[in-house]
């Protein structure tokens, strides 16, 4: 049974993904995808929880061949990560355009990017 998904980039346009289990062999196709996890809707109904968006020439490179090195996926598996979202699309630049739109509206976790500290950087002199 395949199963979907449905998040709205802050655009406001809605974009329907196809919902496969982590660990799943995909294709060299291109798309955005979402690392998620199931989570209970207050109305008590299944939904996937966004964890990490991302974009790829090829699903299969990024997420299986490359997985070692890709570290929003170590911290999305680290977060309870349980499926991964895929919308085929091909153009780079139209992945990257859904991708930013997706990522600014939903503010995934594991996308955020700690920022270092100032702090022992700079000596203060009396």
């Amino acid at each position: 049974m395949i199963e979907y998904a449905r998040w709205t980039g802050i655009s406001g346009q809605a974009y329907n993904f196809e919902v496969f289990r982590d660990g799943v062999e995909f294709n060299p196709v291109s798309g955005v995808y979402i690392l998620s996890k199931v989570a209970t809707a207050s109305t008590g109904l299944r939904r996937f929880e966004a964890l990490y968006v991302g974009e790829a020439q090829s699903l299969k490179d990024r997420l299986n061949a490359s997985a070692i090195n890709h570290d929003g996926l170590k911290r999305s598996r680290q977060s309870g990560m349980t499926h991964i979202a895929v919308y085929r699309c091909d153009g780079a630049a139209e992945r990257l355009r859904i991708e930013t739109d997706l990522r600014h509206a939903l503010d995934p976790v594991c996308n955020r990017q700690s920022v270092p500290s100032l702090a022992g950087l700079f000596t203060t002199r009396r």
